[in-house]
């Protein structure tokens, strides 16, 4: 009977690390990104991810930065307002650009895990990449300064 007890609390331990380092993964981790206690959805981009079996590429055609991110409705933000974005492993290097219409990008600190929005009004896209030992991975979100 205690065999059997300690068995299974090992599988469980097992269970449970494999759950929390994703070692068979074959995506990169999605961003948790919210302003105040507000969730922002973010659509994913292209990615490169090598997991513990296999790896793969995955190239998402969207005709631009502000087109991939128009497929969720911009998230209302006050002007000056901190954006978070954090991911459950986090990557070794993480750029993002903000851009105000087709043609107008900048690149944007992220210090912190924070990004803080324009106290101009108006919709901006996000655009973020992130790399990691295993990969990279690129998302994009909108808000809306009000």
């Amino acid at each position: 009977m205690r065999k059997a007890l300690a068995l299974s609390n090992i599988i469980a331990v097992i269970a449970i690390i494999l759950f929390i380092i994703q070692p068979f993964r074959t995506a990169p981790p999605t961003p948790t990104v919210t302003a105040g206690e507000e969730s922002i959805p973010t659509t994913e981009g292209s990615y490169c991810w090598k997991g513990f079996f296999s790896g793969e590429c995955v190239d998402k055609a969207y005709s631009s930065v502000v087109a991939m991110a128009g497929e969720e409705k911009p998230t209302v933000v006050s002007p000056g307002e901190k954006i978070t974005v954090k991911f459950n492993k986090k990557p070794q290097h993480l750029a993002a650009e903000q851009w105000n219409g087709e043609e107008q990008a900048e690149g944007v600190s992220v210090r912190n895990h924070t990004i803080i929005v324009p106290e101009k009004k108006g919709v901006y896209v996000y655009h973020l990449v992130a790399h990691w030992k295993q990969g990279d991975g690129s998302y994009a979100f909108s808000v809306e300064v009000r």
